[in-house]
């Protein structure tokens, strides 16, 4: 397994390294030095401070990496205490000092002898340790260039953003002294990350994934993690499962595998990781939350339920508890009016959160109801204008768009999205039906044609393609291949198929056959439904169509041109 992660490790460097360049040095800003101290070390210092130690020692404890580090203190070993000058004395500080700071699961193997000198070194590193960002060291070796950027991994100063350009040219600088040095690469990364430069970070922790370093946590955690924060979600899960054979009870590595996981939709997998960070941490308000997402997807309604109240116990003012509550009474109390109270209050609470605000478009879409006095459409289109390329909130917009008639406006978006290279079949399909209401048939003929050959097993692609050639006349084309689905379809399908062929057939009698099969197959069919109310209305049946208009009405109830013509209706029938 170890091997073929190897394998990965280096393809994925070869493709960063090639991809990304390099992180350019930056200059101080003029910041850093009325925000950084330092702490007060003794006078002027030695350019070569460590040109009596063995050079080999001093490369290697340079390359920084656990096993570099170990084999550096090992060649400058002492039998006798006194025997150490202060170089080795402060190069084995520097040594456990990094593996303390930095590999922090791995044990210091070696011991430092007393009497380390209070020099720029030890200096650097005890600024690092206190969250400053030593000036006072004069950069002139690897160390002294090195050492102050420890600060990034210190709790109380790795989030300081006041040094990070001068941090970037020091390891800029230090990347330069020993191209090889783990040390230096890895520090790099973890800049990037504090940036948000992931992609970045990415390429110097592969980088950092050498020969002295493979199988270290820190560098394969690292990894794993820039690898979910630039969408490699696989790659992500595979190393972070590499990981937990070894770190079974690490909660931050299970929480990695968590998300990732659930971002790949292997939802058996995820559950089994929430259930074990759960077991570390009963109160994780966010991994309940998490677990009961999952068991929405499966449509568990009632045991997510109950996660919920658990949440709502501990943590009700939490954002997710306010969008799983909303989605909850929406799709499985079918409370339409509980359910926009809930998003309302998650958009009071979260105005600028993007998923908030998607799902308070998707709410007042799917309801027909506003949401803090605003529409679908407004939603969406102040979503769009903050986020232009949010391909949900177009998806709405259009929607929105097709109710109300207005398809030239809903062609201009179902252009954009269909050209998308991650448009999915259900964005062809409504391009094509937006194409069909314009009377674009050659466009819908190409694009239907082409979606239904490149994947004939798809069932919106032959729906689409059958569409097409029912509203282009191709009447035998049509009826033959309805013929030759309709044994093997499922029932939804099954029901598609009958609507269609109603369209074609030449008498009204076999019309109203195959309606009539078309909700045998589906009674929930509101394009069948719908034409029943037209033919039954057309014979001036208005019971009949009533019957079937109300059922239309209610499947969607927030159509107000159904409930005008039930209206309508009501008074033909002298109600």
């Amino acid at each position: 397994m170890r091997g073929f992660f190897g394998f990965v490790i280096s393809a994925l460097a070869v493709f960063l390294i090639l991809s990304c360049a390099s992180a350019p040095p930056s200059g101080a800003d003029s910041s850093d030095l009325d925000s950084a101290v330092s702490v007060p070390v003794q006078g002027p210092k030695k350019r070569a401070f460590f040109s009596s130690v063995n050079s080999e020692a001093v490369r290697l404890a340079e390359i920084g990496s656990p096993q570099s580090l170990r084999q550096a203190a090992f060649m400058i070993h002492r039998s006798v205490a006194e025997e150490y000058t202060d170089a080795e004395k402060t190069l084995l500080y520097i040594s456990a000092e990094i593996m303390k700071i930095v590999w922090p699961s791995e044990a210091v193997s070696w011991d430092v002898p007393s009497g380390v000198p209070v020099n720029q070194y030890v200096g650097a590193i005890e600024s690092a340790r206190k969250g400053i960002y030593d000036l006072s060291t004069n950069s002139s070796d690897f160390f002294s260039t090195l050492l102050p950027s420890l600060v990034l991994l210190s709790p109380s100063g790795g989030t300081v953003s006041s040094y990070y350009g001068r941090a970037e040219a020091a390891l800029s600088s230090a990347i330069s002294m020993n191209p090889g040095s783990v040390l230096a690469s890895y520090l790099m990364g973890v800049l990037c990350l504090r940036k948000n430069e992931n992609e970045k970070a990415l390429s110097y922790f592969t980088q950092s994934n050498g020969a002295y370093s493979a199988g270290t946590k820190e560098i394969i955690q690292a990894i794993a993690n820039a690898c979910y924060l630039t969408g490699n979600y696989e790659l992500a899960l595979s190393f972070g499962e590499e990981l937990l054979p070894r770190y079974p009870q690490d909660t931050e590595l299970l929480k990695l595998c968590a998300r990732a996981s659930y971002a790949i939709r292997d939802f058996d997998r995820t559950e089994g990781f929430v259930v074990r960070v759960l077991l570390l941490e009963p109160d994780n308000t966010d991994y309940v939350l998490l677990r009961a997402r999952i068991l929405m997807e499966r449509g568990d309604y009632i045991r997510a339920s109950s996660l919920l109240d658990v949440s709502e116990r501990k943590n009700p003012a939490s954002r997710d508890y306010y969008l799983l509550r909303a989605r909850l009474q929406r799709d499985w109390n079918k409370n339409s009016t509980a359910a926009i109270e809930t998003v309302s209050a998650a958009l009071e609470r979260y105005p600028s959160d993007l998923e908030t605000q998607l799902l308070a478009a998707e709410t007042a879409s799917m309801t027909g109801l506003s949401v803090n006095g605003r529409s679908a459409q407004e939603l969406a289109q102040e979503i769009l204008a903050s986020h232009p390329d949010s391909v949900p909130a177009m998806k709405i917009c259009m929607d929105e768009y097709i109710k109300k008639g207005d398809f030239q406006k809903a062609y201009s978006l179902s252009s954009r999205l269909a050209a998308l290279p991650s448009a999915g079949s259900d964005i062809f399909s409504s391009h094509i039906d937006i194409c069909l209401a314009l009377k674009k048939i050659t466009e819908a003929q190409e694009l239907a044609q082409r979606f239904y050959r490149e994947n004939p097993a798809d069932e919106t692609a032959v729906m689409a393609y059958i569409k097409v050639l029912v509203a282009s006349s191709q009447r035998t084309e049509a009826m033959s291949l309805i013929a030759s689905l309709i044994p093997g379809a499922g029932q939804r399908l099954k029901s598609f198929l009958y609507y269609e062929r109603s369209l074609l057939q030449r008498s009204e009698e076999l019309a109203l056959e195959d309606l009539r099969a078309s909700l045998t197959a589906n009674p929930r069919n509101k394009d069948s439904l719908y034409r029943l109310y037209e033919l039954y209305y057309a014979k001036k049946d208005w019971r009949r169509a009533q019957y079937y208009l109300k059922q239309v009405i209610a499947l969607d109830p927030s159509d107000a041109s159904l409930l005008k013509k039930n209206t309508e209706l009501d008074k033909l029938l002298g109600r």
